[in-house]
Order: C-alpha cells, then structure tokens, then sequence
C-alpha cells in the first residue's frame, strides 16, 4: 500500500475547473476536453503516440461525454452517454485527435496526425 500512495503523489497533473489533467497534456486538448465538460457536448476521442501523431486505431471507448471522477483528485472520464453512471479515465496525454462524436467537426489533431 505505501508503494501506491508514493507513486500517486509523483504524479503531476494540471488543475483546471477541479478537474485534473495529465501535466504532459497539450494546453489546447484541457481547453476542448474542460469545454466540452462543462457544456454537454458528446466527443470522439483518438489516441495515439503524442510526439509522431500516429493514431492507435482505437474503436472501443472513445465515444462519449466527459465528466470526472469523485476523490482527492479528480481525472477526467469518458461517459458512455447521459444515463450512464460512470465510466472509463480519458489518456489526455495521449490524445492525437478530437471531433464531435459524429466525426463531421474536428476540434483539434496533431499537427502530425496519421
């Protein structure tokens, strides 16, 4: 148990609003990621490797709302939609692309992004 309590106050992360983001996250991706939070708006997510752009091709969790945890530090999650009581942590810092969940509007990629 001390093991994990250490590990967890290495960590930095950046505070925005209450919630806490990964230190290494783009500023940019906090902006779309917070807004997004706080007005209701459904996003697709693509991770991927931060410093080639490359995407993972991940299809599985990647679709949803964001919100954030309960706790001393409160990370941002990915709800599957409104009803939904909880979901799975958001990888800011692996975070290559954004869209609206329908995938027409793209909030912001890396400038590498394939």
């Amino acid at each position: 148990m001390p093991v994990i309590q250490q590990i967890e106050q290495t960590k930095q992360y950046k505070v925005v609003n209450g919630t806490s983001y990964n230190a290494r996250t783009n500023p940019i991706v906090v902006q779309i990621l917070e807004n997004a939070r706080l007005s209701h708006r459904r996003l697709r997510l693509f991770y991927g490797d931060r410093q080639t752009g490359k995407d993972w091709n991940e299809q599985f969790d990647v679709f949803g709302y964001v919100g954030r945890s309960t706790g001393s530090v409160k990370i941002p999650l990915l709800i599957h939609n409104k009803r939904s009581m909880g979901g799975g942590s958001i990888l800011d810092h692996s975070i290559v692309k954004i869209t609206d969940s329908r995938g027409k509007v793209i909030l912001w990629q890396h400038p590498l992004y394939h």
